[in-house]
């Protein structure tokens, strides 16, 4: 995690903040396109539901957003109730800046969480609920229809038919004979060395029957760099020698643009580009079966967390029970095009619901997804993966030799602290 404290980060941390008064509620978001105009929406709607009982939300969302949090932490200046990205929420609640808000939730929208979202807010050995999401995000296939019917490819419709990894190499190399395709895959290398390449890539090895950490004794040793992930990095490599993944240095338009890839493995963020690239031509793949464990989708986004800070318990228990209301939940997956994070939101949904054009994801969301692994550690345990994944795919380096290294990285940084109490007792 960073810790640098920016100064003008801080003055304005501290003068839009806004500490526990009766009826008076402040809420941080981030400050994204997609998301605006939900979060107005959810002020109005809130206060006019509300304002007459004498609470009132003010939606405030901040540029630089993980800066600001930073130093408004150290600042004493964090508001009633903020959103963090669900990957990062074990790291702070380690570090005693959020509280657990499982008394403050409504039980019936807990039990109504699609199990990886649950998975996600859920901390420590003791399984305290820190934090709730009001969407989920996904991996999949998504799939130029006319160039996989011209090279003869068999299209899965549905979980249950997804391609095997054998499978997903034919089509990969009956794909790359198409006159015109330069890769038939994109996925996304030109994200970088971040968060994508475990969200992105952890999902293949999961599948497989590998992990990049075991979750039990919190060991890294023995799992990141077990044979079955081994075999699945390999097999990743080995594509790539054969010219089967989009590199880095294409760019980002293959598959949406200039349609020179077949197949795009990413999330479901890039619905827009896709939609409007390829139109009719636009097909939802399930995720490859690469082993037993079958398709496997990766998980998470922001959410809702309580600083310690916060007093107003019971003005922030409302706000929490009506963002997290099966209508507001649908709403803010319409208007952001992410799942909805309740099984009683997805009929709500114009996307999601039964016919939607994203029924698929909606059906990843619910029975394939798995939660990265929350721990204090992870800011470490993504990097280390992240790293021996562009690694791999970027040369011809020893596959285990790289996974090795992140064992020992990641090993490492739990001994540091401890391992990290109350994990590891």
């Amino acid at each position: 995690m960073k810790h640098a404290l920016y100064a003008g980060v801080a003055v304005a941390a501290c003068a839009m903040s806004s500490h526990a008064f009766a009826g008076q509620l402040t809420a941080w978001v981030i400050d994204g396109d997609s998301e605006k105009p939900y979060f107005t929406q959810l002020e109005e709607s809130f206060n006019a539901t509300y304002g007459a009982e004498g609470i009132t939300l003010d939606v405030v969302p901040i540029p630089s957003y993980n800066e600001a949090i930073q130093a408004a932490t150290l600042s004493g200046g964090l508001p009633d109730v903020i959103m963090l990205d669900g990957p990062n929420m074990a790291s702070v609640a380690w570090a005693g800046t959020i509280q657990p808000i499982g008394d403050l939730l409504d039980p019936e929208i807990i039990a109504d969480l699609l199990p990886a979202i649950k998975a996600q807010g859920t901390y420590g050995p003791e399984e305290e609920f820190y934090f709730i999401s009001p969407y989920d995000s996904g991996t999949i296939l998504w799939g130029n229809k006319a160039l996989l019917e011209q090279a003869g490819v068999r299209i899965p419709t549905t979980v249950e038919d997804a391609w095997t990894r054998e499978e997903f190499a034919d089509a990969l190399a009956k794909l790359k004979a198409l006159p015109g395709i330069e890769w038939p895959l994109d996925v996304k290398m030109n994200y970088g060395a971040g968060e994508w390449m475990t969200y992105g890539f952890s999902p293949f090895a999961q599948s497989n029957g590998g992990d990049i950490i075991d979750r039990e004794t919190w060991v890294a040793e023995g799992t990141i760099n077990s044979d079955a992930n081994v075999a699945t990095l390999t097999t990743l490599q080995d594509w790539n020698k054969a010219g089967y993944i989009v590199p880095a240095s294409a760019g980002d338009n293959k598959f949406y643009g200039e349609k020179t890839a077949a197949l795009s493995w990413v999330g479901n963020w890039m619905w827009p580009a896709h939609r409007e690239g390829l139109g009719d031509d636009l097909v939802l793949i399930p995720p490859p079966a690469f082993g037993e464990a079958g398709p496997i989708s990766a998980n998470g986004g922001w959410g809702w967390a309580v600083p310690t800070s916060s007093t107003n318990l019971e003005d922030i228990k409302v706000f929490l029970n009506y963002a997290m209301s099966s209508e507001q939940v649908a709403a803010y997956a319409d208007t952001t095009g992410y799942v909805p994070s309740r099984a009683s939101a997805i009929p709500l949904s114009k996307t999601y619901g039964a016919g939607g054009d994203g029924e698929i994801f909606a059906k990843l969301a619910g029975c394939c997804a798995v939660v990265r692994p929350v721990h204090p550690a992870y800011p470490v345990i993504t990097n280390a993966w992240a790293t021996a994944v562009v690694n791999v795919l970027s040369g011809d380096v020893d596959v285990k030799a790289e996974l090795d290294r992140a064992a020992q990285t990641i090993d490492q940084d739990i001994a540091d602290n401890n391992g990290y109490p109350p994990f590891g007792q």
